[in-house]
């Protein structure tokens, strides 16, 4: 008969017992009060268990390249006012109304324009208009149409009036041939 000792009389701590017998182990989740840790470092390998066979298996993925859409040129060029005159026209003389209309067609909000104070939204030669080349820059970029910030910046320092009605052109151009 073996002879079993608590280790500790506090009845909240779990309660450890020494016996003299050599110990009987069960298999895993046998013990419901045991945790079983994994230490960080060490993977457990698969036991082979009677009866059950291991195969080992490669799994290869294959994967296509893509083709990367390349950039496009703008459907018009910037002199092409003779394409639409009408818009050419309007942003000539109501340049005020045509840029908050510009503005909205390209889903931005009407008082764009004004944002960057009155003479803003009458665009002249010899700067640029901030509001018109963040437009060109949006448009440029969710089209993937080549060019950078500076060619835009200075394409409505040349004439702010033509990039207007080239943007209203390409609006147009997107909206006929969605992708």
């Amino acid at each position: 008969m073996s002879k079993v000792e608590p280790h500790s009389s506090n009845p909240k701590s779990p309660e450890v017992v020494t016996t003299n017998q050599p110990m009987q182990y069960g298999p895993p989740g046998h013990y419901p009060n045991v945790q079983y840790v994994q230490h960080p470092g060490y993977q457990q390998m698969p036991m082979a268990q009677p009866g059950h066979h291991f195969t080992n298996t490669t799994v290869v993925i294959n994967q296509q390249p893509q083709q990367r859409r390349s950039h496009r040129d703008w459907s018009t060029g910037v002199c092409g006012c003779l394409e639409d005159a009408t818009s050419c026209l309007l942003a000539w003389c109501c340049t005020p109304c045509y840029s908050c209309y510009l503005s909205t067609h390209l889903g931005e909000s009407c008082c764009l324009p004004m944002c960057f104070g009155p003479m803003e939204c009458v665009p002249t030669g010899g700067y640029p208009v901030p509001w018109l080349v963040a437009l060109r820059v949006k448009v440029r970029e969710a089209n993937k149409i080549q060019g950078n910030i500076m060619g835009d910046c200075c394409t409505v320092c040349c004439c702010p009036l033509c990039v207007m009605c080239q943007l209203k052109r390409e609006y147009d151009f997107i909206q006929q041939h969605p992708e």
